[in-house]
């Protein structure tokens, strides 16, 4: 049986999660919650609020009084950002608590700029932006496009942004900053982002297609996003579709769709748009293209699909949501005739911004992980 000063910290740790969650509530609703006794429920609520995790946020409707007193997550106890690193430059968001934006600004890192201090800089212009000061940060998430070697912090699969590579990302931006950072792979962000408020809600399972200029997979198996032995997981750019064939990268990606456009006498300059033309327009020739197309994702998916057994599939980045529900039908349908298991094959949902919102999700995740986990700690350090 833990100690009463074990049980307390569990006690506040629950509530301030279920405040987060479903508040602001009563004394009453608290105890219901989290199932403690009147007393108990009291006393989390003084100690929360001498730590300044929780304030009291009004009344419900009938009159004041201990039953009617609400409670609520302070949201300015502490703040988080998520970034989005690419070869156009980084984006920032720096939010609250509650996971409110409070303030966000890009900038474009000019060549030969040292990445780390243009991050700085960019974390103390949003976290002016949001009313605060850099030091008040006390979590940030890079999303990155590449992969992250968790033995020594190097990107891989990188060549896009060669400024990033070479050195411990986490480790330098974290000594740059002064904050705890983690780094992650940006095709991954978007599949939890995709866990949190798109497709994959609710999903354990779940293979992420990602078309783009470049194109990569994300897998959550088991509800535990996967990132295996060396950071590269899903990296499928440089595999060959055969032996001696062409690779993943190059047949999938926009280079891949413009080329199968022209060869089905289709005008396309831009990938994203030949394929919404192309769903649009029930075209004979648009209908091959879309087909032919479906197949080639089918043909890649097939072996890593038969390994994983995912319940859904998400087809994302511009190229898959370009090509909606049409191009998602024709790969579900060709999957099935390979395959013994029926995954669902759903478009993504192609929200702005989806790999810094993953990042700030999970900076998020960390800074509740930290503060709630011991309130009488952040009293000591609020004090």
């Amino acid at each position: 049986m833990g100690s009463p000063s074990a049980l307390r910290r569990l006690n506040d740790r629950a509530a301030l999660y279920a405040l987060l969650e479903s508040g602001p509530l009563s004394r009453l609703d608290l105890e219901r919650a989290i199932s403690v006794s009147s007393p108990a429920a009291a006393a989390l609520l003084r100690r929360l609020e001498t730590s300044g995790l929780a304030r009291r946020a009004g009344h419900r409707p009938g009159g004041p009084g201990p039953q009617a007193q609400l409670w609520a997550i302070d949201e300015r106890a502490a703040f988080a950002a998520g970034l989005d690193v690419n070869e156009f430059g980084i984006d920032a968001v720096v939010a609250d608590l509650s996971g409110n934006p409070l303030g966000a600004h890009k900038i474009v890192v000019d060549k030969g700029r040292d990445p780390a201090l243009a991050v700085r800089e960019l974390l103390s212009t949003t976290a002016r932006k949001a009313g605060l000061r850099r030091s008040d940060v006390g979590q940030v998430v890079v999303g990155i496009s590449g992969a992250v070697d968790p033995a020594t912090g190097e990107l891989s699969h990188a060549d896009h942004i060669p400024e990033w590579t070479g050195f411990d990302v986490q480790d330098r931006l974290s000594r740059v900053l002064g904050v705890p950072v983690a780094v992650e792979n940006d095709v991954k962000l978007v599949l939890s982002d995709e866990s949190i408020r798109g497709q994959a809600v609710g999903c354990k399972d779940v293979l992420l297609l990602w078309m783009d200029d470049g194109i990569a997979t994300a897998v959550i198996a088991d509800g535990r996003l996967q990132r295996g032995s060396h950071g590269s997981a899903g990296e499928l750019s440089f595999v060959a579709t055969s032996p001696g064939g062409p690779l993943a990268g190059d047949v999938l990606s926009a280079k891949g769709v413009l080329e199968l456009a022209r060869e089905h006498g289709l005008p396309a300059t831009d990938a994203a748009h030949v394929l919404e033309h192309a769903r649009a327009s029930g075209d004979a020739q648009d209908e091959l293209f879309l087909s032919a197309f479906a197949d080639r994702i089918a043909g890649i998916l097939a072996a890593p699909v038969a390994v994983l057994d995912p319940e859904l599939i998400i087809l994302g980045g511009g190229i898959g949501t370009s090509g909606g529900e049409e191009l998602a039908e024709r790969v579900r349908h060709r999957l099935h005739e390979m395959l013994a298991h029926r995954p669902r094959v759903v478009p993504g949902t192609g929200y702005e911004n989806s790999v810094r919102q993953g990042a700030l999700d999970a900076a998020l995740r960390l800074l509740r992980e930290n503060v709630f986990g011991d309130a009488r700690n952040h009293q000591e350090v609020a004090g």
